[in-house]
């Protein structure tokens, strides 16, 4: 009986091994540790607006979204309170919604202060804002964007 458990056992901590390696974001490194580049897809900073500060949970986690020209989620960065506005962000190739996609084009750049933490769309209590320019090309910096669009139920 002991033997049919373990198997299981064994696979089951195999394969949540493997996805925790497979879902890690750290950085690769070459055979000397000296870290791999990673390519800055856009950088830039947000910061919250007067008229937001009342609506804007201070335990809200934060997202900074790119998309691209046809509208689809090319990269995203979650990041946790609490928070000094304005907030630093740089999304990489690491942030890509699928790992080693080579990124091309325009992007348009959105951030969400989310109450709840959870990536689904928008809901009351959230807080919105959008880059300073309509498109940003990757490798732009200094691409400012301001919350100031609270969702209302």
């Amino acid at each position: 009986m002991l033997q049919t458990l373990r198997l299981p056992l064994a696979l089951s901590l195999a394969c949540a091994m493997a996805w925790l390696t497979a879902c890690s974001k750290e950085p690769k490194t070459e055979t000397l540790g000296a870290p791999v580049a990673r390519k800055t897809l856009v950088s830039g900073t947000v910061d919250l607006a007067e008229t937001a500060k009342a609506q804007a949970d201070p335990l809200a986690v934060l997202f900074v979204i790119a998309r691209n020209e046809r509208g689809q989620i090319a990269a995203v960065q979650k990041l946790f309170p609490p928070f000094q506005y304005p907030v630093s962000y740089s999304l990489t190739e690491t942030d890509a919604m699928i790992p080693g996609t080579e990124l091309s084009g325009k992007l348009k750049v959105t951030a969400r202060l989310d109450k709840d933490g959870n990536a689904n769309p928008a809901q009351p209590g959230d807080v919105l804002g959008r880059s300073d320019r309509e498109w940003v090309a990757i490798g732009d910096k200094d691409v400012k964007i301001v919350l100031n669009e609270p969702v209302q139920p």
